[in-house]
């Protein structure tokens, strides 16, 4: 045993020895493979509602707040979803919680395809997000607690290349299905991640270093098993607790986890503003300022969005080799300078515009991307459900803000290089925050982290 068993983190340390050491199919492939293809439902989900909105708001002859409506709907819902399903998967655990709010969401696409009306559709919106919102940061950290540590961003990588996809899918599935059965098909088609909800709970245990924290030796052994790993020996330190403690929102404003927790929120508020601002206001600045036409406007955003889809899988080379700070640093900056040039431009050159507009947006939505895994790491086991779960939340403000944002500076300057002053601010701030407000967590154990220390403590 080394020191840190010792000292009470024997179990903890000796789990996370068991699962780096640990090359079965099914922690390696399987696991990230199919909670990837079961959370693409969220990445379609974000995409969904701007596919079938035009035939939508025929059918129902919809204004343009009651549009609003839906579409805010289910932000709000996708922020409250966060807020409660982290700390129930710090109490009840990573895989029954998650499958509940996979189930939930799923069942409710559904109810949303059957809707007869507007009304009702806003409020079934508004809970199918509370199902999504839910889902997405208790996934997140269960993948990171199966994850070996040297190899752990091409892990994730493989796990969110699957999830983001759901996105471009949904793109292409619309164009066939839409037309010729109307726009209820997509939200049927929604529930497939319920599909996925047996083959997790009959081949994958609940998370391993939940149980560990817990002391909670001989569920602990039963996952590894289930896992592909031997149990752990007797002799390993541990103390059993009766049950799952609560562990509030507030505990992440301990003294030991403040700076964390508000450098990591500004990281994913600013983010999610800029990023947000480019994918909902790109196409539409393409016409309105720029004078493309339609087709080749949705054209290049078309070409965005796969390149977005990509991100992962060039994370997936470069994380554990160069680290998820210096990676957020070298995108971010390269992102500022791409605003900075917008600025300077202005409206002058179009085509330039246009391009360097398809590559921040690409760049934005990477830092994001980047954002998940980060996040997944830098918060200590017995909060991470919990941390992510506001991480999501604030990022869903951010996305709220956004289109009034970006609508309230082109209204009160009339120019678009205002609007690009503000994101490449944006920018300069989240630089700041990955220079001093950031650590480095490639290469680092989950379970020996100074935060999980004093968290623990």
């Amino acid at each position: 045993m080394n020191d840190l068993a010792s000292q009470g983190y024997g179990l903890q340390v000796a789990v996370a020895d068991r699962l780096d050491a640990l090359a079965s199919w099914k922690v390696r492939y399987w696991a990230p493979a199919v909670l990837g293809i079961m959370m693409m439902g969220d990445s379609w989900d974000v995409g969904i509602i701007g596919y079938v909105m035009p035939s939508m708001r025929h059918e129902w002859a919809l204004s343009t707040l009651q549009v609003g409506a839906i579409i805010s709907a289910g932000f709000a819902g996708q922020s409250i979803g966060a807020l409660l399903f982290g700390p129930l998967a710090e109490r009840f655990g990573r895989i029954g919680v998650l499958t509940v709010a996979v189930t939930a969401m799923s069942l409710l696409s559904v109810a949303c395809a059957l809707a007869p009306d507007p009304e009702l559709f806003t409020w079934l919106r508004f809970a199918q997000g509370v199902g999504f919102g839910g889902a997405v940061p208790v996934c997140v950290s269960y993948v990171n607690e199966l994850a070996p540590t040297a190899t752990r961003g091409r892990y994730f990588s493989l796990f969110q290349f699957l999830m983001v996809s759901g996105f471009a899918l949904c793109g292409f599935v619309s164009a066939v299905v839409i037309p010729p059965f109307g726009w209820r098909i997509m939200f049927a088609l929604s529930a497939f991640p319920v599909l996925c909800v047996p083959l997790i709970i009959f081949t994958l245990p609940e998370s391993p270093r939940w149980l560990a924290r817990l002391g909670r030796v001989d569920a602990t052994n039963r996952a590894l098993i289930k896992l592909g790993a031997p149990p752990l020996p007797a002799t390993v330190v541990h103390a059993v607790e009766e049950k799952s403690p609560r562990v509030p929102i507030t505990a992440l404003f301990t003294p030991e986890l403040r700076g964390i927790t508000l450098s990591t929120g500004a990281l994913w508020f600013l983010v999610s503003l800029v990023s947000y601002a480019f994918s909902t206001w790109t196409p539409t600045l393409y016409v309105d300022v720029f004078h493309l036409k339609l087709d080749l406007a949705l054209r290049y955003a078309a070409y965005t969005g796969v390149a977005y889809m990509m991100t992962p899988l060039v994370f997936a080379i470069v994380l554990d080799q160069f680290g998820r700070r210096s990676t957020g640093i070298t995108v971010t900056a390269g992102a500022l300078l791409t605003v900075a040039i917008l600025v300077v431009l202005g409206q002058s050159h179009p085509a330039a515009s246009g391009f360097l507009m398809a590559v921040g947006w690409t760049m934005s939505g990477s830092i994001f991307v980047l954002l998940w895994p980060y996040s997944g790491e830098v918060f200590p086991t017995k909060i991470r459900s919990t941390a992510l779960g506001l991480c999501s939340a604030i990022a869903r403000l951010g996305s709220t803000v956004t289109p009034l944002a970006v609508a309230g500076t082109l209204s009160a300057t009339g120019s678009i290089v205002a609007v690009f002053g503000v994101l490449a601010a944006a920018l300069f701030v989240v630089l700041l925050l990955w220079l001093f407000g950031s650590r480095e967590m490639a290469g680092q154990r989950l379970d020996t982290l100074g935060a999980d220390d004093a968290a623990s403590a």
